[in-house]
């Protein structure tokens, strides 16, 4: 597969994700989750389903907080944890609810305007080449490296939740 043939795929699954999540901010281990499992079922590559940091313009946006000691408690996830998860393949990044989250009337105007000043306001998700990203200033650190089990948990929930539309 080329890399321009795993973008285009890579495309399509957060096209039918993010079509077919409900728009809820803080839902990135969610959403990444779905990817991971959709990457890994369709296609073979080695995907990274991360949890980590994130900071724009030098400004930390999202900090990390490790979620596996969390869910090894086997009790409500979700609200203990403060965090930002994605996917990583090769050097591409793929976050799905990055968008959702920096444009909501959760998020204060100055996270907004590091990221319109990058970003359009109606991206519905990202899909960017590391290096270049931190070229424009968006750097994520990848501090936890979560597992297919992992991702299963987190899809589970979500049906559960009623956040994946049907």
């Amino acid at each position: 597969m080329t890399r321009s043939e795993l973008v285009q795929e890579v495309l399509y699954m957060a096209e039918d994700i993010t079509q077919n999540f409900k728009p809820v901010d803080g839902s990135c281990l969610y959403m990444s989750a779905m990817l991971v499992a959709m990457m890994n079922d369709h296609l073979s590559v080695e995907t990274r389903f991360v949890t980590g940091s994130l900071s724009v313009a030098e400004s930390k946006i999202f900090a990390h907080q490790p979620i596996k000691p969390i869910l090894s408690q086997k009790e409500g996830v979700i609200g203990k944890w403060d965090g930002h998860a994605w996917v990583e393949v090769d050097d591409l990044i793929i976050d799905l609810s990055l968008f959702r989250t920096v444009f909501s009337k959760v998020a204060s105007p100055r996270i907004q305007s590091l990221f319109e000043a990058r970003f359009e306001r109606g991206t519905a998700y990202l899909v960017g080449q590391k290096h270049k990203l931190i070229e424009m200033g968006v750097e994520y650190t990848p501090l936890e490296l979560l597992s297919d089990d992992d991702a299963t948990i987190f899809i589970q929930n979500a049906g559960r939740m009623g956040l994946i539309n049907s």
